[in-house]
């Protein structure tokens, strides 16, 4: 069992890690104090709301890594086609190449869609309001970029879904290599 002196941010990572393996329906407390080798009244100190609380937290710290090591490529001043590999590469990297789940699955399904739909909503939203604004600024319409957008966040979220389903990371890493040109209409 892991040593008990684990920063909130480690035991984050490790209920993280358990909500990415059983779902946040499958996620127990006793299967999140294993994960974390913390009991059970020690989590409802650091989470007073159970689970609930773990999930958001889990899902702020998903926010934070994504704000510090994919979105800013969108945000350089380099050409779109580069910005949008860059950012492909840290969805890669934060997905393992498509060997860890989505995430947007796991929490819209049963009691996590009524917790957490709102906040995925408009963390979606915005990340596609981000790629349409790259897009946009290669001359495509604003209402062409938010559906290429939208469309490449559809194929990114799907083959996660597929990639799982099949075991077999392949549709994922194709997808992701392919990225830049569903945005950019290549």
């Amino acid at each position: 069992m892991p040593a008990p002196t684990l920063s909130r941010d480690e035991v984050v990572q490790r209920i993280l890690a358990e909500f990415r393996r059983s779902g946040y329906q499958g996620a127990t407390l006793a299967s999140l104090s294993q994960a974390t080798g913390l009991g059970k009244s020690s989590l409802y100190h650091y989470f007073p709301n159970g689970k609930a609380d773990m999930a958001e937290a889990a899902l702020e710290a998903v926010g934070i890594w994504l704000g510090e090591h994919v979105m800013p490529a969108l945000a350089e001043d380099a050409p779109a086609e580069k910005r949008l590999k860059k950012f492909s590469a840290g969805l890669s990297e934060f997905y393992a190449k498509g060997a860890k789940p989505c995430l947007t699955d796991l929490f819209t399904i049963g009691e996590a869609g009524d917790l957490f739909q709102q906040y995925l909503k408009q963390r979606l939203s915005g990340l596609i309001k981000a790629l349409a604004a790259v897009v946009a600024e290669t001359g495509v319409g604003a209402e062409e970029a938010a559906r290429r957008a939208e469309d490449a966040m559809i194929s990114l979220h799907g083959a996660l879904v597929v990639s799982r389903a099949l075991g077999n990371t392949a549709p994922f890493v194709r997808t992701m290599r392919n990225f830049p040109g569903l945005l950019l209409g290549e």
